[in-house]
Order: structure tokens, then C-alpha cells, then sequence
């Protein structure tokens, strides 16, 4: 991770590498015209020999300047007065492919004081957010990268006007918790499936707790002796180290008479669809089936970094659906948690079985004010929303409205969809059946996990299209693998409903 700091904006002080922004029609912004008149127009010069117009996604590099500048990255912003805090995040992720295929090890952002309907304290934080999402990497298990292949990208300078210096720099003191958070998410679900097992993430959660983080890990001794026979019965075709575990995670950052809000994540390990089995093409993908627990532990470790005054329950279902002579059968029938029994009609439709138990046993331990899940749970999703939206069902309109304002705000975006009781799995000898369905399939899964929310004000993300930029064409993110989805989102969330007004 880099590191970062906020500057008085000086277009005289000579800086290796510095980044100033253009509106559309290559218009520059004021800053950016102050550092073109120390360089004699150079910089004006070269957009008009150019086809830079200043749009979004446009980043032109003028090099071999006199001074202390070795380049100048010109960035394009389209229209200046309609920047919002997301367009910002964006910006920010262009800027960052650039200083990667650059190769370069520092910058400067030359902000200032126009930032549209954003203010400057909020356009640098997202300026910063979106250049630490693009230049993430993921080259563990790569050993051998040459010199110029690793990253090189450790430090940045955001320059805004001296008066506002103070301000942005304490609108930053919790980023860097938010990145580390994002930054475990996205580990979590780029790991492959050999390494990433329900013990691995039990082990991951016992980090936390340096943090100030509770966390009870609950084994498969635990889970058969409570009952919890969905969440054993998807995982009980694995092997005898990767049984499941519920893991179960408190942050108390506010007072002891401020409620619990909890968020549940499904982390099925990896799921080969058991023996409603998936063919080649829908199978491979299928380790990022745990980017709903990944996004929990991400979440958690941000709030915890970032001191947030919240209180909240993390907890995290994890299993692994394999195929072997002790794998569960379509047709079984099982008993849950709570108490209903399940048909299995398809054993594909692992996670709402893990998802079910886990939020029950929350639900009824810890009594929290409202729950939120969060799972890559259907193909149907992806295919009403593509890549650019997650699936928002809710029991809470509250909740719900909060959840869009956050997705708007973060650039996590989510679209709302219907959970009546009318789109559920029609059950042939038992209360419910887990079986998905061709058509309103997103919300036949989400009316299956409404039944185990009970009274508890509840909301679900179906995040099967944005949790993995491979996984669909045109991601919402354009960044290699994991995206981290969910972390931003529910930090966001969490905060600004902290005070028990939703």
C-alpha cells in the first residue's frame, strides 16, 4: 500500500511526476494552467497536437519537460461542474493504470479547490481510493517477475489550496483502514481454492482480534450440536480438514446501550455445484463463491482500523460444496437452525443452505437491531444487472434507501428488486425448497433467505456480478480480479446510520 499526504498546491515547487486535470473541449483547470505557464505553454501545446479532449477515461502523459518535472499526466474530467464523488473514484483509477504501465514510483495530484458538486476533501479522498483499487496487485504465487514487472508505485501528494490543507487531511485519518480492509477482501477472494478453506478464513478472523475484534469459531463438533444441519450438510462432502465453520466476528466501537447491527456473509470455499453438477465454462470462477464472507472480513478490519463509532456483529458461513460419496443429495430433506424444514431441489443452490443457518443462529444469539447478507448467489442476478449493479432485496424501506445513498456514494452501486412471497420455491414435502428458478431467479433465492430473517429488519446483495471484474463483461470496476465489493459499501453504510436514524 502507498503512502499518502496533502500538500499546500505550489505550481513553483518542482515535482518528478505531476498530475493536473482537464474538463472537456482540453480546457485546464486552473491549477493545471498555473503549472503550464512555469513550463512556457508546453503543456497546451502538446493537447493540441494530441486527440486528448479531456473526456472521462482520458490520461495524456506529456514528457521531457524543463525543471524539475521529468512528466506532466494531464486527466480528463468531461464536464467539470457535474463531477460527483464516484466520477472522482474513477479519475482516480485512470490516473492509477497510467502511474502502473508508467512504471513510476511517486506523483503529485495537483487538486485545488474546483472539484464540481464534490467537495475537496471528498474528491481527494476518492481520487485516493480509486488509485489504490487500480494499483493493487495480486502476484503472490508469481516468482518470476522481473524488475520491471513489480510494483513500484509508493507514494503520493495530493496539492489543494493552503486553506484547505487542515480539512482534507483529517477528512483522511480512517482511508488508509478502508484500504487495508478493501485490500483483505480482495486477497480473500483471489486466493486459490487449495488455500482459501473454511479453516484458512477461521484462522484470517483470529488476526482481527489484535485489532480489539471478538471472534468465536464455531467447528463442525459446534454446528451438529446446535443444529445447524444446512450449513454441515453443503460442506459435509468435503474432506475432514475443510469442514465448515461459522465464524463469528464483534466490533464494539460505540456505547455498550448502542444495538449490534450484523452482516452475514456466504463463503462457500469453492462450489462445484455438488451433484446438480457445473459444466466447464461456469465451474472455474467458482473460488470468488466466498467474496460475501471476504467482503465481512474486509469490512471488519476497516471499521476496526478505522476507530468507527458502530457496533457490529460480522459473521461468516463458510463451506465447501464438492462432490464425494458423502455429499448431499437433491430431494434430501433437512432440518434447520430455526427450525423449518428444507427440500433440497437443487444442490447448486448451496449458498441460500449456508446463508439460512448462519443468519438464524445471529439472529437468535445475538438479537441485533437489523442484518444485512451479503452472497454471490445467482446467475439470474447477472444476468437482470450485468456487472454494474448488485441485487438489493429488502424487507425495510429504511434500509433499503440508506443502502442506495451509500451505493451512489461509494460507486458500489445497487439496484433495488422484488422479494414477494410469490416468487418462492414451491416446496412438495417440506416448509420450503432451495431450488432456484429460471425466471425471477434472484428473487426466488432472496425469498428463500427472508423466511430465516424472520422479523428482523433485513436487506440482501446479491453481488454475483460484481465481486469478480472476470466474471461478466463490462465489470462496474475495471481492475483485474476481485474487486473488494462491499467493503466501501457497508463502511459507508454503517457510519452514516450509526446513531440509530436510518
Amino acid at each position: 500500500m502507498f503512502k499518502f499526504s496533502v500538500v499546500p498546491f505550489d505550481p513553483k515547487r518542482s515535482l518528478k511526476t505531476a498530475v493536473i486535470f482537464a474538463q472537456e473541449k482540453a480546457r485546464l483547470l486552473p491549477e493545471a494552467k498555473s503549472m503550464d505557464r512555469i513550463h512556457k505553454g508546453v503543456v497546451v501545446k502538446a493537447l493540441k497536437n494530441s486527440r486528448f479532449q479531456g473526456g472521462p477515461g482520458e490520461v495524456f502523459t506529456v514528457a521531457g519537460l524543463s525543471g524539475g518535472e521529468r512528466r506532466v499526466l494531464v486527466c480528463g474530467l468531461g464536464k467539470l461542474e457535474e463531477m460527483k464523488e464516484n466520477d472522482w473514484r474513477m479519475r482516480g483509477l485512470d490516473i492509477g493504470k497510467r502511474i502502473d504501465e508508467l512504471g513510476l514510483a511517486e506523483a503529485t495530484i495537483c487538486l485545488g479547490s474546483q472539484c464540481g458538486e464534490a467537495s475537496t476533501g471528498k474528491a481527494a479522498e476518492a481520487l485516493l481510493e480509486g488509485l489504490h483499487l487500480a494499483l493493487y496487485r495480486f502476484d503472490r504465487f508469481k516468482t518470476e517477475q522481473k524488475p520491471h514487472q513489480e510494483a513500484r508505485f509508493r507514494r503520493v501528494s495530493v496539492a489543494v489550496d493552503r486553506d484547505a490543507v487542515s480539512g482534507v487531511r483529517q477528512g483522511l485519518s480512517g482511508l488508509e483502514g478502508l484500504m487495508a480492509g478493501s485490500d483483505l477482501t480482495r486477497e480473500l477472494v483471489n486466493l486459490p481454492p487449495n488455500i482459501a478453506l473454511p479453516q484458512y478464513m477461521a484462522d484470517e478472523a483470529n488476526r482481527l482480534a489484535d485489532l480489539g475484534i471478538r471472534v468465536e469459531v464455531l467447528d463442525e463438533t459446534r454446528l451438529k450440536r446446535l443444529g445447524m444441519n444446512l450449513i454441515l450438510t453443503v460442506g459435509a462432502g468435503a474432506t475432514k480438514d475443510q469442514q465448515p465453520r461459522l465464524i463469528v466476528m464483534k466490533y464494539q466501537g460505540a456505547a455498550k446501550d448502542v444495538p449490534f447491527r450484523a452482516i452475514v456473509g456466504k463463503g462457500v470455499m469453492f462450489d462445484t455445484g455438488g451433484y446438480n453438477l457445473k459444466p466447464t465454462g461456469s465451474m472455474e470462477a467458482m473460488k470468488c463463491d466466498m467474496a460475501g464472507a471476504g467482503a465481512v472480513m474486509g469490512l471488519m478490519k476497516a471499521l476496526a482500523l478505522r476507530k468507527s463509532r458502530v457496533n457490529v456483529i460480522g459473521a461468516c458461513g463458510c463451506a465447501v460444496n464438492v462432490v464425494s460419496d458423502k455429499a448431499y443429495l437433491p430431494s434430501a430433506i433437512l432440518t434447520s437452525y430455526k427450525g423449518l424444514t428444507v427440500e433440497i431441489g437443487n444442490t447448486d443452490a448451496e449458498g441460500r443452505l449456508v446463508l439460512a443457518d448462519s443468519i438464524a443462529y445471529v439472529i437468535d444469539k445475538e438479537k441485533p437491531r437489523d442484518l444485512i447478507d451479503l452472497a454471490t448467489l445467482t446467475g439470474a442476478c447477472m444476468v437482470a444487472l450485468g456487472g454494474q449493479y448488485a441485487g438489493l432485496f429488502s424487507t425495510d424501506d429504511g434500509m433499503a434507501e440508506a443502502l442506495l445513498a451509500s451505493g451512489k456514494r461509494t460507486g458500489e452501486k445497487l439496484w433495488r428488486m422484488p422479494v414477494d412471497d410469490a416468487y418462492a420455491a414451491k416446496p412438495l414435502l417440506a416448509d420450503v425448497n432451495n431450488n432456484g428458478n429460471r425466471y425471477g431467479g434472484a428473487s426466488t433465492g432472496a425469498v428463500f433467505l427472508k423466511k430465516f430473517a424472520g422479523e428482523t429488519p433485513w436487506a440482501h446483495l446479491d453481488i454475483a456480478g460484481v465481486a469478480l471484474s472476470e466474471k461478466i463483461p463490462e465489470p462496474f470496476l475495471q481492475v483485474k480480479g476481485a474487486t473488494g465489493f462491499g467493503v466501501r459499501l457497508l463502511v459507508d453504510y454503517l457510519e452514516n446510520s450509526s446513531d440509530g436514524e436510518r
